[in-house]
């Protein structure tokens, strides 16, 4: 029930974070240093599957408040080159994505979204209408990683840490900091 829940939520929250990509022109916060300081100081320890309970993003001091993306158990990030990730559901202020609304998310963007991770650091975002190309780079800590993609000459930075849902590894990713809006990938 989780599962779906979270996979929901992340599914409208990529719904209103790519909406720079529709006809009608967005503005779009200049989120890159917010998001870039964020990623940057992000001191998370590894999460073993055996180990006891795991630091949270909030516990590990990237914020001492906020929503209940920053509460999560994170993971150390492999190699993510030769990756795709596919678009699982949400969470839009803090409440998560409904099965509808994934759907919906789904087919506003062709059926398709995906993050696709090359070598050297080149990530795209697919979509049934086009795709957005741009960079990624690892935190020192390898516990989360700074994408930032164009959207037709609109940079947008998402911070994104993995996390274990169930027995699923979902790829968490968000457009800013505040810990209630994020958009969830698998594998």
């Amino acid at each position: 029930m989780k599962k779906k829940y979270f996979a929901c939520a992340m599914g409208l929250v990529l719904a209103l974070s790519l909406a720079a990509c529709g006809e009608e022109e967005v503005v779009v916060e200049d989120t890159n240093e917010e998001v870039t300081q964020e990623v940057q100081t992000q001191e998370v320890q590894t999460q073993e599957t055996t180990e006891a309970p795991t630091e949270t993003v909030a516990e590990a001091g990237t914020e001492a408040e906020g929503g209940p993306l920053l509460q999560v158990a994170v993971m150390e990030i492999p190699d993510l080159s030769g990756t795709e990730w596919n678009f699982a559901g949400g969470m839009i202020d803090g409440v998560e994505m409904e099965e509808e609304d994934l759907n919906a998310t789904l087919e506003t963007y062709g059926g398709t979204l995906q993050l696709v991770f090359g070598e050297d650091g080149a990530v795209t975002m697919v979509q049934g209408g086009g795709n957005a190309e741009g960079t990624y780079e690892y935190s020192d800590d390898n516990t989360a990683i700074k994408m930032t993609l164009d959207f037709g000459g609109t940079e947008v930075t998402y911070a994104g840490f993995l996390s274990e849902v169930g027995d699923t590894v979902t790829l968490i990713a968000m457009s800013d900091m505040n810990g209630y809006d994020g958009l969830y990938f698998v594998q």
